[in-house]
């Protein structure tokens, strides 16, 4: 990198949403809505062939990180998850990241519940699981953060 480049830094803050396609967009919001405790955005209709959308919003109230931005379409999965030929990838994925260990044993219990199944990543201290279209999930807290019983 030229020291121009190194000089020069953009001040990102975060990401704001990830678009994605799913074939059912009823499916996709009970699933983020029942099984992950996120809000839902009302249902835009479609225009233009975009087809019907919304946003499945991870940090409520925030006009800075919204989350994903789910678009309906005739599709067998998302582009993004386990690929045909590699079924078991776990690359690519997104990665949400909660406060700290409490919270990822409750979405654990949470996901078991929902009969979902995790992945445990013990040299990242992560999981990951996948979503109702086969996009991969990562979930990661601070480190060194302990879960009580």
């Amino acid at each position: 990198m030229s020291h121009t480049e190194q000089s020069f830094q953009i001040p990102w803050q975060s990401i704001h949403h990830i678009a994605l396609n799913t074939a059912d967009l009823d499916a996709t919001i009970r699933f983020y809505r029942g099984v992950l405790g996120m809000q839902a955005s009302d249902i835009a209709p479609s225009q233009e062939g975009r087809g019907r959308h919304c946003l499945i919003l991870v940090k409520p109230n925030d006009d800075n990180v919204w989350g994903f931005h789910f678009f309906e379409r005739p599709i067998a999965r998302t582009t993004l998850g386990a690929s045909d030929t590699h079924p078991q990838s776990l690359v690519p994925h997104v990665a949400l990241r909660l406060p700290n260990g409490n919270a990822a044993q409750a979405l654990r219990e949470r996901l078991s519940h929902a009969h979902v199944s995790v992945t445990e990543i013990p040299e990242l201290g992560t999981f990951v699981f996948f979503d109702n279209n086969g996009l991969c999930i990562e979930v990661t807290w601070p480190k060194g953060e302990p879960v009580s019983s």
